[in-house]
């Protein structure tokens, strides 16, 4: 089962984002956090698509629904 580049690279974003909570300053560690959300929604979203997309593969390749 592989996932795509999107879906690795909106993880790496949001880690990335938590990573500079620390020293990014006070009253604009909202910004951190929020994006931080924002990629792990979209990596969530492309995670179900790219598993989604294997299942369907593996079926057209299996010859039938399972």
């Amino acid at each position: 089962m592989r996932f795509g580049r999107r879906t690795w690279g909106f993880l790496v974003i949001a880690v990335a984002m938590l990573l500079l909570y620390e020293p990014t300053p006070e009253k604009y560690r909202w910004v951190n956090l929020a994006l931080a959300g924002l990629a792990l929604f979209w990596f969530i979203m492309f995670l179900f698509e790219d598993l989604g997309r294997s299942r369907r593969d593996q079926r057209r390749l299996g010859g039938g629904p399972r």
